[in-house]
């Protein structure tokens, strides 16, 4: 698994809606973001051919509708696909790509949202599937795409390869993009492992349907106070930051109905950081002396704390525990037992996020005698 973050900049900069860049493919004006694009024939098609570059076609607002395209790759390790429902202004944005490089694998094709430049790979395992990409030849991909639901067949299958009941954007209308992420160090600069062709669009005018969300499950820790996200420090945090727990901007969000807190909605890197922390904060009120479990997950590194003393700290990053290791967030990753006092218990979870994914997922799995609620400074 690889970040998509330069990718990401490419297609949330402000520069998109001013570049000047501009070329002609499957009878639509795009603008180009990066440089790496030239437009030839390819494998007997016009093609527009890619590095690590996307495709913005800046005119036509979508929601609902089917997007078409035929992918052709080398094999390299790459990412290469479609982006939907983009907000230039915010840099959220709905994501379906291939991965080449594990053609046949459970996670040959993957979905997430987008927030900035914060991918979510790693908070939603849900959300992927295998399927045979061959090398060099043309393969057709079909997203179909309705309120909350996308459909993705690849190749000539009949069904979907993919399906996805809960788009995360929400109802949301933004521009479509083609792109390709490459990790080319060390690849001849003349390498292109990412070709397009015959793009089409098709806007569907009904209204699509919307999934409602479910209450979270009562034992699940649905409702955090979160702090403003700092700059992340590189050792484990073992201590909480005092200017942190005092500090303004805190505020209380709600998770998905599983439970998950997909932190990007909320939180962005400060400038210039290469990571960034957040904590999240609850109070457990208990009625006795009483020792509960406490089942979570986190992306990437966690420490939990409670009445301040700090009672974990791991590191769940991509390939931190073994080389095939995702780092994908589950409510079972880890668990610890809380030593809780008669009356108020802070619990503070400190986030930190590298790339794929930036969340957390918390239950408490005996809510007898507790009761729990965000807590503000």
């Amino acid at each position: 698994m690889r970040p998509l973050g330069a990718l990401l900049l490419i297609l949330v900069t402000p520069a998109i809606a001013t570049s000047q860049q501009e070329i002609q493919f499957s009878g639509h004006t795009w603008t180009v973001s990066g440089e790496d694009v030239k437009v030839e024939d390819y494998l007997g098609q016009e093609a527009v051919r890619l590095r690590n570059s996307g495709l913005i076609l800046p005119d036509i607002e979508f929601e609902n509708g089917t997007i078409e395209f035929d992918a052709a790759t080398t094999g390299h390790r790459s990412f290469i696909g479609a982006a939907f429902r983009i907000d230039i202004a915010t840099g959220a944005y709905e994501d379906f790509y291939l991965r080449p490089h594990n053609s046949g694998r459970e996670d040959a094709t993957q979905y997430t949202p987008v927030y900035g430049i914060l991918s979510a790979w790693q908070l939603y395992p849900e959300y992927n599937a295998p399927v045979e990409i061959p090398t060099e030849r043309w393969l057709h991909v079909k997203l179909v795409i309705s309120g909350s639901h996308l459909e993705a067949f690849v190749g000539d299958a009949a069904e979907p390869v993919l399906a996805v009941d809960d788009l995360k954007l929400g109802k949301h209308r933004g521009v479509v993009a083609l792109k390709s992420n490459f990790p080319a160090a060390g690849q001849p600069a003349d390498l292109y492992p990412t070709a397009f062709a015959n793009f089409r669009l098709t806007l569907d005018q009904l209204p699509g349907t919307y999934k409602e969300a479910a209450a979270p499950a009562p034992e699940v820790i649905s409702r955090w106070s979160v702090s403003p996200a700092f700059p992340a420090p590189e050792t484990p945090i073992r201590a909480l930051p005092s200017d942190m727990m005092d500090s303004e901007g805190w505020e209380t969000v709600v998770s998905e109905s599983s439970g998950l807190v997909n932190l990007a909605r909320y939180r962005s890197f400060p400038q210039d950081a290469r990571r960034a922390t957040v904590l999240a904060r609850v109070i457990i009120n208990s009625d006795r002396e009483q020792e509960k479990k406490l089942n979570f997950g986190f992306s990437d590194e966690g420490s939990i704390f409670l009445n301040g003393r700090c009672l974990f700290s791991a590191n769940n990053t991509y390939r931190s525990r073994s080389f095939r290791y995702l780092g994908a967030v589950t409510i079972d990753n880890d668990a610890v037992y809380l030593p809780l006092r008669p009356g108020a218990n802070e619990l503070v979870i400190a986030v930190t996020e590298a790339f794929g994914g930036w969340g957390l997922i918390a239950r408490l799995e005996d809510p007898d005698g507790i009761s729990v609620e965000p807590a503000s400074p």
